[in-house]
């Protein structure tokens, strides 16, 4: 078998081979050619040292250099790592000591899954000591060596396997022992930060094939990384509407969503607290009252426990508190409301979430709902009608030209004149804005009895 290598590549492991050292191609980017995938990232391996590639090549980065890595910069960045064998993991996450090694057979043997184990000459003839080829044409993900050792070195593995499931598709699946010792040390993975379990979680969510989530719960890993959906398996919800448990509409969900961050991240957490607010009816009917508010509650909390920056959490959050509202229950003016509080450039996020939600329910094919109210939002946005304090024809300054004295009395009253102006566009003008300034200032006195900065 031979493989298209980048001519970027080739060139780097010609110059490694002019000087002479060996050089191989390794890792994911032999595997997603095998696959006919184009590779995200290139990485070769060399019995060059780390210095000897600094002096090789002009442009070099040392992004691991303790480890053997230097990162030789040109078309795109490769890593070029020295063979190496690993000493004991002693922190579930990289090994204690790293020995540079002579041949590129005990580098592949050290790596976490056989088909990641891979490696081809500057001609492109694969290398396989460890029957990769073999369980990619079996569509498997098997840990090289004794799976459980594997994990135990670094506990991520195991949800980077089923990463690798997610993200090949093509019916791949993790192999049976492989599965039964991700099973059987699942608690370590609660050894790893949360920012790399985050990463891989993301990478999940945002594959072609985010169902994957449903096999995280068989084999143990959800109920230590997001304990709050694992908790919705099997919860039935008793609802006309709904034709799945909790946990098994969520996925539906998350699979109905587009390919955008915080969408699929709103769908994997939007019922997160229906557990909580479940009620059953004298009919036998199943009721969740306030669940957006109380999902959005632990929505936040694992969200941050998981490391995302403060815009996500945030923008999330309010896509969850949201995601029941709906257009019946509103007219212009509360279309403007919504807008406003979601923010315009989230508010079509909310109606992504919205319709993978009903996608996901008893009543796929029931939008109507949702399409008016992406109609009627569609329609104030194209009005160009004010809906934000920003959209006002004053600004703060104005108010302390007009007498107030600065603080957060300048915002209050910023928001009374953006009520009115949602009410009637028209009064959106510096002078009729005046007007209603007066008229507040006026109220202010009548109700304290006496002067003021307002």
């Amino acid at each position: 078998m031979q493989i298209p290598i980048h001519p970027f590549v080739l060139s780097i492991m010609g110059t490694l081979e002019r000087a002479g050292y060996r050089a191989y191609v390794v890792g994911g980017s032999i595997r997603d050619l095998i696959l006919g995938r184009e590779p995200n990232d290139w990485d070769v391996a060399t019995d060059a040292t780390p210095s000897v590639v600094r002096a090789l090549f002009e442009r070099t980065v040392p992004t691991g250099e303790k480890y053997g890595t230097v990162t030789v910069l040109g078309e795109m960045p490769v890593e070029v790592t020295t063979f190496r064998k690993d000493g004991r993991y002693l922190d579930g996450r990289r090994p204690e000591s790293v020995e540079f090694s002579s041949t590129i057979e005990e580098d592949l043997v050290r790596r976490d899954f056989t088909i990641n184990a891979l490696a081809a000459d500057r001609v492109g003839n694969v290398l396989d000591f460890v029957n990769g080829l073999e369980d990619l044409r079996n569509r498997l993900v098997r840990c090289v060596g004794d799976p459980g050792e594997r994990f135990r070195e670094d506990a991520l593995r195991m949800l980077r396997a089923h990463r690798l499931v997610a993200e090949l598709g093509q019916g791949f699946r993790i192999e049976p022992r492989t599965l039964q010792a991700i099973t059987e040390n699942a608690h370590l993975i609660l050894q790893v930060s949360w920012e790399r379990i985050r990463d891989e979680l993301v990478r999940i969510l945002m594959s072609e094939s985010p169902g994957v989530l449903r096999d995280l719960y068989d084999s143990r890993l959800l109920e230590y990384i997001l304990p709050e959906l694992a908790d919705c398996y099997g919860f039935k919800q008793w609802n006309r509407h709904h034709d799945k448990d909790v946990f098994e509409h969520t996925i539906a969900a998350v699979e109905s969503s587009p390919k955008k961050l915080r969408v699929r991240l709103a769908a994997l957490l939007h019922d997160v607290g229906k557990a909580e607010t479940f009620s059953l009816g004298p009919d036998g009917e199943g009721h969740f009252y306030g669940h957006s508010v109380k999902s959005a509650e632990m929505a936040e909390e694992v969200l941050k426990r998981l490391r995302f920056d403060s815009h996500t959490v945030s923008s999330v959050c309010t896509l969850i508190r949201e995601h029941m509202t709906r257009h019946s229950r509103m007219g212009p003016k509360g279309l403007k409301r919504l807008i406003a509080r979601v923010g315009k450039d989230l508010i079509h996020e909310l109606l992504d979430l919205q319709m993978a939600d009903v996608k996901a329910s008893g009543h796929p094919g029931d939008l109507s709902e949702v399409l008016r109210l992406k109609e009627g939002v569609e329609g104030i946005l194209a009005s160009g009608d004010p809906i934000t304090v920003k959209d006002l024809a004053v600004k703060g300054a104005d108010l302390i030209e007009w007498g107030m004295e600065e603080g957060k009395e300048i915002g209050d009253v910023l928001k009374a004149m953006l009520d009115r102006v949602l009410e009637d566009p028209s009064l959106n003008t510096k002078e009729r804005l005046r007007g209603i300034f007066e008229e507040l200032r006026g109220e202010t006195k009548r109700e304290t009895g006496i002067g003021g900065s307002m």
